[in-house]
Order: C-alpha cells, then sequence, then structure tokens
C-alpha cells in the first residue's frame, strides 16, 4: 500500500498491516503515524493489524496514539490489534492495564487472523 519514513502499510488479505519503522513513538511522530493508520484503515474497513517490532520507546505520546486508534476502530465497528510488542513495552501496558484494552497477538499471521 504505502511507505513513509515512520510507516508501511500492507494490504493482507481483508486486513491491512501497519507497521511503525521507528524505535521511538514521540509526540511529532505519533501524530504523523496516526493520520496514516487512520486513512489505511478507513480502506480496510478498519481491519488493522499494528506491527510494533521497531518501536522500542512508547511515551504516553506513543500510548495515547494507540488508545485514539483502538477507539476510533470500535467506533467504525472494526478491529484493531497489535503485535511484535517488545517486553519493555508490554510490561508498561500491563502496569497501566491497557493490555486489557488492546488485542495483542505474538505475531503478524495471529494479529491479521484476529482483525479479519
Amino acid at each position: 500500500m504505502g511507505e513513509s519514513s515512520f510507516l508501511r502499510t500492507e494490504s493482507v488479505g481483508k486486513a491491512v498491516v501497519a507497521e511503525i519503522l521507528c524505535e521511538q513513538v514521540g509526540d511529532r511522530e505519533a501524530q504523523i503515524i496516526q493520520d496514516e493508520i487512520r486513512s489505511a484503515a478507513e480502506q480496510a474497513g478498519w481491519r488493522v493489524a499494528i506491527d510494533l517490532s521497531h518501536v522500542r520507546f512508547l511515551p504516553s505520546s506513543g500510548l495515547g496514539m494507540l488508545v485514539a486508534l483502538h477507539n476510533a476502530g470500535k467506533t467504525a465497528k472494526g478491529k484493531v490489534a497489535v503485535f511484535g510488542v517488545a517486553d519493555e513495552i508490554l510490561g508498561m501496558l500491563k502496569v497501566t492495564h491497557l493490555d486489557k484494552l488492546f488485542v495483542i497477538k505474538p505475531d503478524r499471521d495471529a494479529a491479521v487472523k484476529a482483525v479479519a
């Protein structure tokens, strides 16, 4: 589908896989990535698998981006899953109880299946 400095998107069946390419998702990156994922998600009926395998640091702006994408997907009656989550980020999601909000899968295939 497309690639930018921060994101690569690919259609997989009826879903879109959004691979975040940067190691840190700060304020600037979060807004750009969110806008690009929203655009791709709308074309895929909000069936989105977000690949976090490159991300090593996810501050509050990055978490806010994920929450906003989750909420937009829910509003559109779609599905959003994340995969490739580093142990440190998974630990942070558990501490903040956001692991209960997100569909977290171990790999791309499981995430695509969860949103298809």
